[in-house]
């Protein structure tokens, strides 16, 4: 969210923003990225933005790789970070491994999604994706032995009562610390919570897993091509979250990498968001014209609003928001940007916003609302 200091300040952040979304481009114009860091004349916010977002190696690398002359703290800061979040990936799938490797002698089936997968499928290093968890998708008969099972690796396990039903999306996490690292791990039976509009379980699953390999040939599988879409264009949904820029890194980078192998006629059908997705993401990070061949995308005009987050509440509370007026609060709560609204709800370019704007979206805020007096009230 851009601040509101002044004029100045807006446009620091938006060139800081600038640099940070041409890094996830598909490929990087040096040139143009070196054109781009020649407008930054205050770099102290960018190693703090560029960690929001997930993207501290990858700018780093790209930096490196175009020559750009940084301040000497800055460069320290973003190679500390990349060191930093190499190291981790690095600990987390020498651990990964041992995990499958077990789950394997185990009979037990396990897919690898989220972060861990895309570091290993769509980056040239497996270090320049942050992840915070370790996230498996497993059968639900077999997530508590999957669960119990880490305790043999070392994992602090937290014990569900014998006969209690399954939370609505994930065991409760289990971690472990290794060299410095803390390993999270989340055993899914469903990829999103019960009350949310769409579900992902082993049993739904449309495509054939895709398999890659990790340290001491182990093979792991993910989802295959088009649920790994379906759900990555769901997953950035979440109005309680800020959107982050490696989204579109790992949308664009799957869909670019692997779009020979996407069943794009499959997803026009059935998995419509993905495409008005990938349209939106087009106008951040230019898709190539072979993606937009092979997808059928029809790029109508550029939404208003391109990267306008939204501002209101249940993003922010109103405690956080006491420096606005109440006009400025249900202004940003209720009438967010064209394009987030597009995103959010993933309605494709050329559809009329009018329902959603005056009438579906200001539904959904009341409904969180009531949402939160129950489970006050509970």
């Amino acid at each position: 969210m851009i601040p509101k200091h002044g004029k100045s300040t807006i446009k620091e952040h938006q060139n800081l923003y600038s640099l940070l979304l041409y890094c996830t481009h598909n490929p990087v114009d040096y040139d143009r990225l070196v054109q781009i860091a020649g407008t930054i004349t205050n770099w102290d916010a960018l190693s703090a933005e560029a960690e929001a977002h997930h993207l501290g190696p990858l700018l780093y690398t790209n930096l490196k790789a175009a020559n750009v002359a940084l301040p000497r703290p800055v460069k320290r800061q973003l190679q500390g970070l990349y060191l930093r979040h190499r190291h981790a990936n690095q600990i987390r799938t020498q651990i990964l491994s041992e995990m499958l490797a077990a789950y394997q002698a185990a009979e037990i089936e396990a897919l690898v999604v989220k972060g861990a997968a895309l570091a290993h499928l769509v980056y040239l290093q497996p270090g320049l994706r942050p992840m915070r968890d370790i996230d498996l998708l497993v059968k639900p008969s077999q997530v508590h032995e999957a669960q119990q099972l880490l305790t043999e690796l070392d994992f602090n396990v937290p014990v569900l009562p014998t006969g209690e039903m399954l939370p609505s999306k994930h065991l409760p996490v289990a971690v472990r610390h290794a060299d410095g690292v803390i390993i999270s791990v989340e055993i899914h039976h469903n990829l999103f919570h019960q009350d949310y509009l769409v579900s992902m379980t082993t049993d739904n699953l449309t495509s054939q897993p895709i398999g890659f390999t990790l340290p001491n040939n182990i093979t792991a599988y993910t989802l295959g091509y088009q649920d790994m879409l379906w759900h990555l264009s769901h997953h950035i949904s979440n109005i309680a979250y800020p959107f982050r820029l490696i989204w579109i890194k790992d949308i664009v980078g799957f869909a670019e990498k692997f779009v020979d192998q996407i069943d794009w006629e499959f997803i026009q059908h059935h998995y419509p968001r993905i495409l008005n997705i990938l349209s939106l993401f087009h106008w951040m990070a230019p898709l190539s014209d072979t993606l937009q061949q092979a997808a059928s995308l029809k790029l109508a005009y550029p939404p208003k609003g391109i990267g306008q987050e939204f501002a209101g509440w249940p993003r922010y509370s109103m405690a956080q928001q006491r420096h606005k007026s109440l006009s400025r609060i249900i202004a940003d709560t209720f009438f967010p940007s064209e394009w987030w609204l597009h995103l959010y709800y993933g309605i494709g370019q050329g559809i009329p916003l009018f329902w959603h704007r005056w009438l579906w979206h200001p539904l959904h805020i009341f409904g969180l609302v009531i949402q939160l007096l129950r489970e006050k009230l509970a």
